[in-house]
C-alpha cells in the first residue's frame, strides 16, 4: 500500500517543483503567503475552499479520501497474564480472581482512574465487555474520568448513574 503524505507536504512539493516562491503561489490562488505557509508548515485547518483554489493554481485536482484505520490486533492474555498485569495498580492489596469476583466497581474505578488503555482493554477481556459496561455505569470518578465515560457510555446507549465522588473544587 502507498504511504501517504500529509496535504502540507503535497502542497509544499508541488509548489517546490512548479519553480513558484510562496508569495508567487499565493498570488496565483488569490490567497495569502501567510496562509500558505502555515498550510505548507503543518496547518490542520484547511478552508476546503482555499484548498481548491490552491489546487487549479497548481495544476492539481483536489480529493478527499477516507481510508480505514489499520487496527493492530494485540495479544491477548490468559486471566492469569491479565490479572497479573493489573497488580501493579493495587498496591494496597493482592489483587487475584476472588478480589476481580468480590470487588469488581472498585477495582474498575482504580484501574480506569489510574491504569492505561491497555489496562481498561486487558479488564474488558477479564469480564467481558456486556459486564465491564454495566460496572462502568454504576462506577465512581474524578470529573473528567465521569466525562470521559459519560460519552463513552451514550455511544453504547447506556447512562452513568453515579457521579463523582472527589470535592467539586478539585481543579484539573
Amino acid at each position: 500500500m502507498k504511504e501517504m503524505t500529509s496535504i502540507s507536504e503535497q502542497l509544499k512539493r508541488r509548489r517546490r517543483n512548479r519553480g513558484l516562491s510562496l508569495s508567487e503561489l499565493a498570488r496565483l490562488a488569490d490567497t495569502s503567503a501567510a496562509t500558505l505557509s502555515r498550510y505548507e508548515n503543518g496547518w490542520t485547518r484547511f478552508e476546503t475552499s482555499t484548498l481548491r483554489k490552491l489546487a487549479m493554481a497548481l495544476g492539481c485536482d483536489l480529493r478527499v479520501d477516507l481510508v480505514p484505520i489499520v487496527v493492530h490486533s494485540r495479544q491477548t492474555l490468559n486471566r492469569p497474564e491479565a490479572i497479573k498485569r493489573l497488580r501493579r495498580l493495587f498496591w494496597d492489596c493482592d489483587l487475584d480472581e476472588e478480589e476481580l469476583k468480590n470487588h469488581p466497581v472498585w477495582i474498575m474505578e482504580r484501574i480506569l482512574e489510574y491504569g492505561q488503555l491497555e489496562d481498561t482493554e486487558t479488564l474488558q477481556e477479564l469480564m467481558g465487555r456486556r459486564r465491564f459496561l454495566e460496572i462502568v455505569s454504576h462506577s465512581r470518578f474524578s470529573p473528567k474520568t465521569l466525562e470521559f465515560w459519560n460519552q463513552m457510555l451514550a455511544k453504547e446507549g447506556m447512562s452513568c448513574t453515579k457521579r463523582f465522588y472527589r470535592n467539586k473544587s478539585w481543579n484539573y
